[in-house]
């Protein structure tokens, strides 16, 4: 008489199969990890080296406007500041990390230090044309950096100056 114990095996993983699935489980778990921190750490030196970038831009286009949208421009030792048509104001202060653009109660962070501002007043060769010229120093990667920027001066303004 045989006896058939095909109706009470159990299909399963020998213990060895079961160890071996685990390791290999484990060595590409440790893989991904490893690539997952390599990728990382190159998207953060990617957005190191774009923040400045991107902080340039937005300072440049920020002094564009502030200058061409208001009337006068003024330098102290803490920064510069903007007085519009309207008498609104707009400050730029300078730190020895970073510049802030406060207006309105709106602050917004530049990670610029200007170094040192100048304005001035400068005529065109034929000395028909007056423009006020804002220089700033900034450092670029340990290297000094002038950035100017330039307002049209009109009569108007120059005669009030001169009374």
């Amino acid at each position: 008489m045989l006896i058939n114990n095909d109706k009470n095996t159990v299909k399963a993983f020998s213990v060895l199969e079961a160890a071996f699935s685990m390791v290999i489980t484990a060595i590409v778990i440790g893989l991904v990890f490893v690539v997952f921190t390599i990728l990382s750490e190159r998207m953060l030196d990617f957005k190191k080296q774009n923040q400045f970038v991107a902080d340039m831009n937005r300072l440049t286009y920020a002094l564009n406007k502030d200058i061409f949208d208001n009337e006068a421009m003024a330098v102290n030792e803490e920064g510069i500041m903007f007085t519009g048509y309207s008498g609104n104001k707009v400050r730029y202060l300078r730190n020895e990390e970073y510049t802030i653009r406060e207006k309105d109660g709106f602050l917004d962070t530049f990670q610029i230090p200007m170094k040192n501002f100048i304005v001035d007043t400068l005529q065109n060769k034929s000395k028909k044309v007056t423009f006020q010229r804002l220089r700033i120093n900034i450092d670029v990667n340990k290297q000094p950096m002038d950035l100017r920027f330039f307002k049209k001066v009109y009569a108007n303004q120059l005669i009030e100056k001169e009374k």
